[in-house]
Protein backbone atom coordinates (compact mmCIF):
# COMPACT_ATOMS: atom_id res chain seq x y z
CA UNK A 1 0.00 0.00 0.00
CA UNK A 2 1.70 3.17 -1.02
CA UNK A 3 1.64 6.45 1.60
CA UNK A 4 -0.66 8.00 0.01
CA UNK A 5 -2.95 5.75 -0.02
CA UNK A 6 -2.48 5.23 3.82
CA UNK A 7 -2.64 8.87 4.19
CA UNK A 8 -5.99 9.27 2.08
CA UNK A 9 -7.35 6.23 4.18
CA UNK A 10 -6.46 7.97 7.44
CA UNK A 11 -8.09 11.10 6.93
CA UNK A 12 -11.03 9.49 5.96
CA UNK A 13 -11.32 7.78 9.43
CA UNK A 14 -10.56 11.16 10.27
CA UNK A 15 -13.38 12.71 8.99
CA UNK A 16 -15.89 10.02 10.01
CA UNK A 17 -14.63 11.00 13.77
CA UNK A 18 -11.38 8.96 14.10
CA UNK A 19 -12.24 5.55 14.08
CA UNK A 20 -9.93 2.57 13.72
CA UNK A 21 -12.23 1.61 10.59
CA UNK A 22 -13.62 4.13 7.96
CA UNK A 23 -17.47 2.56 7.23
CA UNK A 24 -16.67 4.01 4.01
CA UNK A 25 -13.90 2.13 3.45
CA UNK A 26 -15.03 -1.28 4.94
CA UNK A 27 -18.22 -0.76 2.52
CA UNK A 28 -15.99 -0.12 -0.88
CA UNK A 29 -14.25 -2.70 0.45
CA UNK A 30 -17.21 -5.30 1.28
CA UNK A 31 -18.63 -3.92 -3.04
CA UNK A 32 -15.42 -4.90 -4.37
CA UNK A 33 -14.40 -8.41 -2.02
CA UNK A 34 -18.12 -10.09 -2.17
CA UNK A 35 -20.71 -8.40 -4.55
CA UNK A 36 -21.54 -9.62 -8.16
CA UNK A 37 -20.53 -5.83 -9.07
CA UNK A 38 -17.15 -6.53 -7.16
CA UNK A 39 -16.85 -9.87 -9.30
CA UNK A 40 -17.40 -8.51 -12.70
CA UNK A 41 -14.71 -5.60 -11.75
CA UNK A 42 -12.54 -8.18 -10.74
CA UNK A 43 -12.95 -9.47 -13.66
CA UNK A 44 -12.62 -6.81 -16.21
CA UNK A 45 -9.41 -5.75 -13.81
CA UNK A 46 -7.89 -8.90 -15.14
CA UNK A 47 -9.22 -9.24 -18.89
CA UNK A 48 -7.62 -5.88 -19.24
CA UNK A 49 -4.64 -6.87 -17.04
CA UNK A 50 -4.83 -3.88 -14.23
CA UNK A 51 -5.24 -3.16 -10.52
CA UNK A 52 -8.64 -3.76 -9.24
CA UNK A 53 -8.20 0.34 -8.42
CA UNK A 54 -7.81 1.60 -12.48
CA UNK A 55 -10.72 -1.18 -13.63
CA UNK A 56 -13.22 0.82 -10.64
CA UNK A 57 -11.52 4.02 -11.79
CA UNK A 58 -12.05 3.38 -15.24
CA UNK A 59 -15.81 2.53 -14.62
CA UNK A 60 -16.66 5.49 -12.87
CA UNK A 61 -15.06 7.46 -15.59
CA UNK A 62 -17.27 6.96 -17.46
CA UNK A 63 -20.62 7.34 -16.51
CA UNK A 64 -19.39 10.52 -14.61
CA UNK A 65 -18.25 12.42 -17.70
CA UNK A 66 -21.76 11.91 -19.08
CA UNK A 67 -24.16 11.90 -16.24
CA UNK A 68 -25.51 15.68 -15.74
CA UNK A 69 -24.66 15.65 -11.46
CA UNK A 70 -26.59 18.46 -10.17
CA UNK A 71 -29.70 17.70 -12.62
CA UNK A 72 -30.06 14.16 -10.79
CA UNK A 73 -29.47 15.88 -7.63
CA UNK A 74 -32.39 18.73 -8.06
CA UNK A 75 -34.70 15.92 -9.94
CA UNK A 76 -33.44 13.40 -6.43
CA UNK A 77 -34.35 16.74 -3.87
CA UNK A 78 -38.00 17.32 -5.66
CA UNK A 79 -38.85 13.53 -5.55
CA UNK A 80 -37.65 13.22 -2.16
CA UNK A 81 -35.12 10.25 -3.12
CA UNK A 82 -31.11 10.18 -2.56
CA UNK A 83 -29.17 10.49 -5.80
CA UNK A 84 -28.43 6.99 -6.31
CA UNK A 85 -32.49 6.31 -6.40
CA UNK A 86 -33.18 9.01 -8.36
CA UNK A 87 -30.04 7.57 -10.97
CA UNK A 88 -31.77 4.01 -10.85
CA UNK A 89 -35.00 5.41 -11.51
CA UNK A 90 -33.98 7.26 -14.22
CA UNK A 91 -32.30 4.17 -15.76
CA UNK A 92 -35.28 2.00 -15.58
CA UNK A 93 -37.54 4.69 -17.01
CA UNK A 94 -34.92 5.36 -19.75
CA UNK A 95 -34.89 1.59 -20.33
CA UNK A 96 -38.70 1.54 -20.70
CA UNK A 97 -38.84 3.99 -22.83
CA UNK A 98 -36.00 2.96 -25.51
CA UNK A 99 -37.76 -0.12 -25.41
CA UNK A 100 -41.14 1.13 -26.49
CA UNK A 101 -39.65 2.79 -28.80
CA UNK A 102 -37.80 0.35 -30.78
CA UNK A 103 -40.83 -1.89 -30.62
CA UNK A 104 -42.82 0.87 -32.17
CA UNK A 105 -40.03 1.35 -34.95
CA UNK A 106 -39.96 -2.46 -36.06
CA UNK A 107 -43.78 -2.24 -35.90
CA UNK A 108 -43.34 0.69 -38.69
CA UNK A 109 -40.53 -1.09 -40.78
CA UNK A 110 -42.90 -4.62 -40.64
CA UNK A 111 -45.76 -2.60 -42.03
CA UNK A 112 -43.74 -0.50 -44.47
CA UNK A 113 -42.43 -3.73 -45.87
CA UNK A 114 -45.79 -5.61 -46.09
CA UNK A 115 -46.89 -2.90 -47.96
CA UNK A 116 -43.91 -3.13 -50.39
CA UNK A 117 -44.71 -6.57 -50.90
Amino acid sequence: MTAELLEAIEAQCAVEGNRKRSPFLAEIMELLLTSEMGQSLREGAQKHRRPLSHELEANLVLFNEHIPTERIVELAEASQRNPDQMLVRLVLLGLRVYERAISRMESEIEGASELIS
